[in-house]
């Protein structure tokens, strides 16, 4: 019977206090954590008393023996700066004749890749290696994709769609302004689920793009899909505020010609017009807020939400590596055509507030 990987942790951003016990509730064990910087006091205390992981290292030959000698796969998962997941990304799928075995690899958001060389680290063979969204394995999404196709003739035509993202101001944990900004931590988000919900095959364009300068505590845009889709311009709209009193909030609205389907943080609620009601589709609850509701408040960064998606994300990741064939929602929501478009949309949305043109969204 298939079991699941051993795990090796490669970063020491703040994730890893969440990626370290959330693996561990599950049944995975973690074998060593790489620093890609060296082990000061603060990093030995954190493998050591915070995450209780006695094997830890830094060096570039630690990193290149540990998977050249493995006799089975690793599971990594790569927490460290965005400025440096390429790089590892490809280090680690890179094909070589020492290496006994494929590791499995996931990369944990935010993501600044350039999209074309996202190319070259597509999946090898059996291997899993993808730049994961965990907040699209929220039920509530899974749900929602389901309900507009199954329940279409109900739904009618969709109308409008806006999707609004309402956080505090972000305590970056970057120095690099982009690679910290409002649109690729937030805005990124909003697209994966968007790109999940509606597909990626008929995105055409990016317009009425605005990005608020220097620090990008407002911004805005519509994705346009192409007239064949039938979908209308879809808004999105993130605003950081210090004055905000949650951490984050998310609200997805679809006004359909029969109903409206609201998404607000994870509860989903149908209102049809010829009624004065409205239906709780779905709602949910984890045993991680109260775990990890204080850690979320001082890393705005990282939403009390996601945690929660990646509470979902790990059950159906071990569930995938034990049936050795992973599930079609799983496949979907680690697809790389969604993550490559996500990059590829961010990278016309800059460019779109710059020139304050319309940009095509185009390999």
């Amino acid at each position: 019977m298939p079991s699941i990987p051993p795990i090796l942790i490669i970063g020491v951003s703040p994730i890893v206090k969440i990626v370290v016990p959330l693996l561990r509730a599950f049944g995975f064990q973690i074998v060593h954590l790489w620093s890609p910087r060296r082990l000061t006091s603060d990093i030995i205390s954190l493998c050591k008393d915070t995450l209780n992981i006695d094997s830890f290292s830094c060096s570039s030959a630690a990193l290149d023996q540990l998977l050249n000698n493995a006799t089975q796969p690793y599971l990594i998962f790569i927490c460290t700066e965005t400025d440096q997941h390429f790089a590892l990304m490809k280090r680690i799928t890179s094909t070589s004749i020492i290496k006994p075995c494929n590791h499995h690899v996931v990369c944990m958001p935010p993501f600044n890749v350039d999209p074309k060389l996202l190319i070259s680290i597509q999946q090898i063979q059996q291997q899993l290696c993808c730049y994961c969204y965990p907040i699209g394995f929220l039920p509530t999404f899974i749900k929602l994709k389901r309900y507009l196709h199954e329940e279409q003739a109900n739904i009618g035509d969709i109308q409008a769609i806006e999707f609004r993202i309402r956080c505090c101001s972000l305590k970056s944990c970057s120095n690099d302004r982009i690679n910290s900004s409002l649109l690729n931590r937030f805005g990124s988000f909003g697209l994966f689920i968007l790109f999940y919900l509606f597909g990626t095959q008929y995105l055409s364009t990016v317009s009425h793009s605005y990005i608020q300068s220097p620090n990008e505590t407002t911004c805005s845009f519509h994705i346009n899909y192409n007239r064949s889709n039938r979908l209308p311009p879809i808004l999105v709209n993130i605003i950081s505020n210090s004055n905000i009193s949650s951490t984050y909030n998310q609200e997805l609205i679809i006004i359909a010609s029969k109903c409206s389907l609201i998404v607000n943080d994870y509860r989903l609620i149908l209102r049809r017009f010829n009624f004065d009601d409205q239906i709780l589709i779905d709602s949910f609850h984890s045993d991680t807020n109260e775990k990890f509701s204080q850690f979320s408040f001082e890393n705005p960064e990282i939403p009390l939400i996601f945690i929660q998606s990646f509470y979902y994300f790990i059950g159906h990741l071990k569930e995938s590596l034990l049936n050795q064939i992973p599930r079609s929602t799983f496949t979907e929501l680690t697809s790389f055509e969604i993550v490559y478009k996500v990059q590829e949309t961010i990278v016309a949305i800059r460019e779109a507030a710059r020139t304050g043109e319309i940009v095509p969204i185009a390999r």
